[in-house]
């Protein structure tokens, strides 16, 4: 439920006057999410003062639902003191991601106020790159030996339930760490208290390797619909365990992130400064910027022809234009099927064939249509109509080609396909279906 511009209000007067027993009775049947909105909502000096009232437990997981530069505000208010029992009482996975966003300096410091533990468990994590697996993981799980018996692990459960969220499944390792199997937390409650845990576990169970690039990491999770996974070593040694929740804020990143490059952009232009907005932006339309240059130079060459021929250049925008619209299409289409698995590269020689034919059927549909209305502007030369016709034909043909093949090429070489949208595809469309109608109009009409 959205926040209410009342309840802000109402806070707001609430935290100016002190009235420290009514904000705690106001946030008392609020969840963190929702908390996080009303902190958001508020004036920088209100949110320090707000926050300090939270106790560890909800601070800690309010700090979690907070955007990166309302949280900067607030950790700025915070001692490291009271920073680092935040921290301690985080999931070891949020944990790193807050103290790898600190200065180098105070990171140092509020790992230096938390207990070794789960300093170590934080230092451990920020090792791996934040894009990977073992930047995603958390180190919170519960673990048993092959020959505990049921009753034990229970036990152990019970024992730290309260330090362990969503606690689905039980990792076996053996005396060296290493995963050699998995118990489900129903077949752990259905089955006898005497019974040993290899006697019920499953063998050889599904792992993330922990370089595995978290995107590929969200396509194993919508594979095998798992709502939790262990990562593990080169050796196969247990390291953590990743939770759907992770997965749910990885493809929402993701899927901003092509978002962003499908505008030409590199972050979120809304709340960068105007000038990261510039400065991220220069390079994108750069590469329009060229292409246009490119695409004048092209079209003074054909000079002599469009005096000749001036009713050539009423249709060079719609030309463009369509052949524009299909290769973004196309591009969308293969970059979410890249993302989604549908398309891989079992499948993208058959994929490209099939667009082709795709663009050439539409682009023989609106040849026709638009040579129709060719004829009918200039009837005194039946030739337009042809020119017009095979080159939307042409246009959308060679669109749909280069919006397959472009994000296709991206991905084999190791770069994100969504880079293919937006200024490369538009440029090439430019320049190449300029090209190519100029070009027919010289030889069927001169």
């Amino acid at each position: 439920m959205p926040v209410k511009s009342s309840d802000v209000k109402l806070l707001q007067e609430y935290i100016e006057k002190g009235w420290e027993f009514h904000i705690i009775d106001m946030l008392h049947d609020l969840k963190p999410v929702e908390i996080a909105e009303l902190l958001e909502a508020l004036d920088e000096e209100s949110r320090g003062k707000f926050f300090l009232l939270l106790d560890v437990d909800t601070a800690s997981e309010v700090i979690s639902e907070l955007s990166s530069e309302i949280r900067e505000d607030v950790l700025d208010d915070i001692s490291d003191t009271d920073l680092a029992r935040i921290v301690e009482d985080m999931d070891s996975d949020d944990a790193a991601d807050l103290v790898g966003d600190l200065h180098a300096e105070r990171a140092e410091r509020v790992l230096a106020a938390m207990s070794p533990k789960e300093s170590s468990d934080i230092k451990t994590l920020l090792k791996y790159p934040e894009d990977t697996a073992g930047g995603i993981m958390q180190r919170e799980l519960i673990s048993a030996s092959p020959g505990a018996t049921v009753d034990e692990v229970i036990a152990q459960i019970r024992e730290r339930y309260a330090e362990i969220d969503n606690i689905h499944m039980v990792y076996v390792v053996d005396n060296k760490g290493v995963l050699v199997g998995t118990v489900p937390l129903v077949r752990l409650v259905l089955t006898k208290t005497e019974t040993t845990i290899s006697q019920i576990m499953t063998v050889e169970p599904m792992t993330v390797p922990v370089a595995m690039d978290q995107e590929d990491v969200a396509k194993l999770f919508r594979k095998y619909d798992s709502m939790v996974m262990p990562v593990v070593d080169d050796d196969g040694v247990l390291l953590g365990r990743i939770t759907v929740d992770d997965i749910v804020d990885i493809i929402d990143e993701e899927a901003t992130e092509d978002m962003f490059m499908f505008a030409g952009a590199e972050e979120d232009i809304l709340t960068a400064s105007i000038m990261k907005n510039v400065t991220s932006r220069i390079p994108w339309l750069l590469v329009c910027w060229l292409g246009g240059v490119l695409t004048t130079f092209l079209i003074k060459g054909f000079e002599s022809t469009l005096s000749h021929l001036l009713g050539i250049a009423a249709f060079m925008p719609i030309i463009l234009g369509m052949g524009g619209n299909v290769a973004s299409q196309s591009v969308a289409l293969i970059v979410r099927g890249i993302a989604t698995g549908i398309s891989s590269a079992l499948n993208f020689k058959e994929i490209v064939r099939k667009q082709i034919g795709v663009g050439i059927l539409l682009g023989a549909l609106y040849g026709i249509m638009l040579g129709g209305v060719a004829f009918v502007v200039y009837p005194e030369d039946p030739r337009m109509s042809i020119v017009v016709g095979l080159a939307i034909l042409n246009s959308m043909a060679l669109a749909a080609f280069l919006g397959t093949a472009l994000p296709i090429f991206f991905y084999k070489v190791g770069k994100d396909p969504a880079v293919a949208s937006g200024p490369f595809v538009t440029t090439a469309m430019d320049l190449i279906g300029v090209a190519s109608y100029l070009g027919i109009a010289v030889v069927l009409m001169l």
